[in-house]
């Protein structure tokens, strides 16, 4: 793992790999108390580091596994509270409602079951806390403010620090694959607006979960992920116009190019989240397309 000091309350962790949708990078927060937000680094870092720093509280983004599965090295017998998104509490506690809710709607609960708990060690949590936008962290870190962010997933929330005027973003598609709307509870639309009050804010730098770190061009940053969006979509509408079908847009790739190169459990879950991408998309394109309900995103995008 990378840990970068930010400032002397502020510190980057990220994992020495991102691959195959097992990690995400995080912060610690050394303020009141000690905070851990988004800490996947994989198991044996995580726990090294869960060990060594000893932190008051663990809090995740959102429930997506490559954020959320090491809160399960915590030891619940210690002092460590998890704090999770209110609203998505059954899938970070159900794993038969997280399997319905995922993979379910695609036929591929029994392989994605398998999988998440086999291969990631999904275990659903015991004990924790919730959170939604009304909570403070005050008794951990008074400087903090959450910033409700969804689309990515329903609670989605971002961290925002003003003395520092710096945000961690979470999963807002700041890396150089764009915003990822793969499950059938994302929303383009809320995504897009999750943006626009992000790129309003009076931020000088962002950490974020894929991304790195970013300290310049910040308002380009936003700009690039929204016309990810926007390039999917006329992408999407070309395809249709050129009479292709679903099954041959989704095998191209909206997402995800080269799925065939990839073993199998996982081709089919690239193919799987391609297919709730091009839905997403479809049924945009059905009501009049992204910008008929975002006619500023001209002004961002280049496409």
């Amino acid at each position: 793992m990378k840990q970068t000091r930010i400032t002397d309350k502020i510190t980057y962790v990220e994992p020495d790999s991102m691959a195959r949708f097992h990690s995400c990078a995080g912060i610690i927060v050394n303020s009141s108390r000690k905070i851990f937000i988004d800490m996947n680094l994989g198991s044996e870092d995580t726990r090294a580091l869960l060990e060594r720093e000893k932190p008051h509280a663990a809090v995740i983004t959102h429930y997506h596994l490559d954020h959320s599965i090491w809160t399960r090295f915590i030891n619940k017998t210690s002092n460590t509270r998890i704090f999770i998104p209110k609203c998505e509490t059954d899938y970070l506690t159900n794993l038969d409602f997280v399997v319905e809710n995922t993979a379910g709607p695609f036929g591929r609960a029994l392989e994605w079951q398998d999988f998440v708990v086999n291969k990631l060690g999904y275990t659903p949590l015991k004990i924790y806390e919730t959170y939604d936008s009304r909570s403070t962290f005050t008794e951990f870190s008074p400087e903090v403010v959450l910033v409700e962010t969804p689309g990515h997933s329903p609670g989605h929330t971002s961290f925002y620090f003003p003395d520092e005027k710096i945000l961690f973003s979470g999963d807002m598609g700041l890396d150089r694959f764009g915003p990822w709307y793969g499950w059938k509870d994302c929303d383009i639309k809320k995504i897009v607006e999750s943006i626009l009050r992000l790129e309003g804010m009076d931020v000088r730098m962002i950490l974020t979960s894929h991304g790195g770190m970013i300290k310049e061009n910040i308002h380009q940053a936003w700009t690039n992920s929204m016309d990810q969006i926007v390039k999917r979509e006329k992408k999407i509408r070309q395809q249709l116009d050129m009479g292709l079908s679903t099954k041959d847009i989704i095998k191209k790739g909206v997402f995800f190019r080269k799925k065939e190169a990839v073993d199998q459990p996982m081709r089919s879950f690239l193919d799987m989240w391609d297919t709730a991408m091009f839905t997403h998309h479809l049924a945009l394109l059905n009501q009049g397309g992204i910008m008929s309900y975002f006619p500023e995103l001209k002004n961002f995008s280049r496409s």
